[in-house]
């Protein structure tokens, strides 16, 4: 095989391999945390995606309520100024919350239940 051509595929093989991972996490991102996802993985493991994806959404929920009290607008919820809101403290809410409506079906977004759970803990 000539030199220039082999090069060649391995340059196109390389481009390929970037391209169908970055579609694959774009892809993959547009997916929610389920509630389902929550009750099966968040006490199992700490370090997963899935309690990466629950601070995630806690933190983006503690920058928005600060944008909204920024702005003086009605806040989120009203969290006491010296807890800091973490899954150490969500991770209890959300079961509870879970366990008040059983009827809630597998699929429901955990950051709907976040903000929530957030609201009947800490209300206005």
């Amino acid at each position: 095989m000539p030199h220039s051509l082999h090069g060649s595929r391995l340059h196109h093989a390389v481009i390929q391999v970037p391209v169908l991972l970055a579609l694959f996490f774009v892809l993959d991102a547009s997916a929610e945390m389920t509630a389902a996802q929550y009750k099966k993985w968040a006490h199992a493991d700490n370090n997963s995606v899935y309690a990466a994806y629950i601070t995630g959404t806690i933190n983006a929920l503690g920058w928005a309520n600060s944008d909204l009290v920024s702005k003086k607008r009605p806040p989120l919820f009203c969290p006491p100024n010296t807890l800091p809101i973490g899954n150490q403290n969500v991770y209890p809410l959300l079961d509870a919350f879970f366990n008040n409506h059983p009827g809630i079906s597998d699929d429901f977004p955990i950051g709907f239940a976040i903000l929530r759970s957030l609201q009947g803990k800490f209300p206005c």
